[in-house]
């Protein structure tokens, strides 16, 4: 385990474990309560961060909706297989006047009086009609509808995972900045210090009123880093509550909190690398946009087919007069048919050519953004890989660089009291320690950001077979 910037103690107060984000992207993550999802604790880790984006998230409702969505056609494609059924029954009334006709002569004539009628119908008619062949389209259409299934349910995987990434990323942040605000502070009550100390040594004229002033100065700069940190930690933590799906006032006053410990060990990035391949959600998915989008293409080319249809009707009818009621629910006249309907179209304006080619576009399409897909996890987990490995060395040597530091700041410490080094000699020294501390911080920080972006690939994603 990596020694702390400071007091021999972990450099932050909290560390997440990798297993543990990895776990706390599974599905089975409880839901929180509904007063849950209207606030959170004061206080709030990682795991329960994560379990609150998972159940809020807007990006996963809607990408659930989406998933919802394909199971409709799904359905909706296997159901084509199925007759369609239509009951029709329906009650009519006409009547008329007419006040003039035409003549032996041609010409319109008047009646004496208007003559006037009426007449009314009774129908219910039920039809059935089922196609038996429409050259393989039926069952192109479920094959694409079954693989847009797969692949919304993995890009709903793969938003699961975006999801966790980012809230394990905006949480790092956020607690990088609530780290640096606790070193402000710590700087502070050193320039308060120092302060006290040159104030004292200038009332018994030991120091110059430079150093009095310097000190005054180097307080008001350290409260000013203060208000600009706590500004930045109040933003950090508004977007991770965003992030998680909450209002952004809910991120006002949180307290972040970890586990103790940092990655260690250098990861294994060959194997890393077949392991993404082969269980990457988002590589899933557009694996299954290919397999929708060849099943596309074949429907398209089924267009050149014919299609034979077959229908069966029962019916019946009756007209009445004018006198019987309108209300008649069972008219005697029957009737029934059956048929059988075969076309081809020979020609349509070369809207099957048009069809085609951008079925096998999109094929092609699929194809590529899945070879760019493979090719982006190889450079990214290579590229994590390389960044842990630089990082790894390059805080052994912060570490060292902030241990000589801190002891150098001590040894100008006692001599600034027996008067034997300057002031200025005195705040090189304290810069020095500021600098190499808040680099240790950033470059932890970083090291844990690169640690958690590799994750992502190094276990399937929620949902992944």
């Amino acid at each position: 385990m990596r020694r702390s910037a400071r007091g021999g103690q972990p450099g932050f107060r909290r560390v997440i474990a990798l297993a543990a984000l990895l776990a706390a992207g599974g599905l089975g993550a409880p839901a929180p309560s509904a007063a849950q999802r209207s606030t959170i604790p004061d206080t709030i880790d990682i795991t329960r961060a994560i379990r609150i984006a998972l159940s809020e998230s807007p990006v996963l409702r809607m990408s659930r909706a989406q998933a919802d969505r394909a199971g409709a056609d799904r359905l909706a494609a296997w159901g084509a297989f199925l007759p369609t059924a239509d009951v029709i029954a329906g009650l009519d009334r006409s009547s008329f006047s007419r006040t003039t006709f035409v003549g032996e002569e041609g010409l319109s004539e008047t009646l004496p009086g208007p003559l006037t009628s009426s007449s009314q119908r009774a129908s219910q008619r039920l039809s059935l009609n089922w196609t038996l062949l429409d050259g393989g389209r039926r069952f192109s259409e479920v094959s694409r509808s079954a693989a847009s299934l797969r692949a919304a349910q993995r890009h709903y995987d793969d938003r699961q995972r975006e999801v966790v990434l980012t809230v394990r990323r905006e949480f790092l942040e956020a607690l990088r900045r609530q780290e640096l605000l606790e070193l402000t502070r710590a700087q502070i009550a050193d320039r308060e210090l120092e302060l006290e100390i040159a104030s004292r040594r200038y009332e018994i004229a030991a120091v110059e009123r430079t150093d009095l002033l310097g000190a005054e100065g180097n307080l008001l700069n350290a409260r000013i880093a203060l208000a600009a940190g706590e500004n930045q930690l109040r933003a950090g933590l508004r977007q991770l509550v965003v992030s998680m799906g909450l209002p952004p006032e809910t991120g006002d006053g949180l307290v972040l909190t970890g586990d103790e410990g940092m990655p260690e060990g250098a990861p294994d990035i060959d194997f890393i690398v077949q392991t993404a391949v082969t269980s990457d959600p988002e590589l899933a998915a557009l694996a299954a946009e290919r397999s929708a989008a060849a099943a596309s293409l074949w429907s398209a080319r089924t267009r050149y087919l014919p299609r034979i249809t077959v229908s069966l009707g029962w019916g019946r009818g009756e007209n009445f007069g004018p006198e019987d009621s309108f209300w008649q629910f069972d008219p005697g006249d029957t009737s029934h048919g059956f048929g059988i309907t075969a076309s081809w179209s020979l020609f349509d304006g070369f809207q099957r050519e048009q069809q085609n080619a951008q079925a096998s576009a999109a094929r092609r399409q699929a194809e590529e953004d899945l070879r760019r897909r493979r090719l982006e996890i190889e450079r990214d987990v290579r590229r994590y890989g390389d960044d842990i490995t630089r990082l790894d060395q390059t805080l052994d040597l912060l570490e060292r660089v902030y241990a000589i530091s801190r002891e150098r700041l001590e040894m100008q410490q006692e001599r600034y009291r027996l008067g034997t080094v300057s002031f200025t000699e005195l705040q090189q020294a304290v810069d020095a320690v500021q600098r190499a501390e808040t680099e240790l911080i950033q470059q932890q920080f970083d090291y844990r950001i690169a640690w958690s972006s590799l994750a992502e690939y190094i276990e399937a994603g929620p949902g992944s077979p």
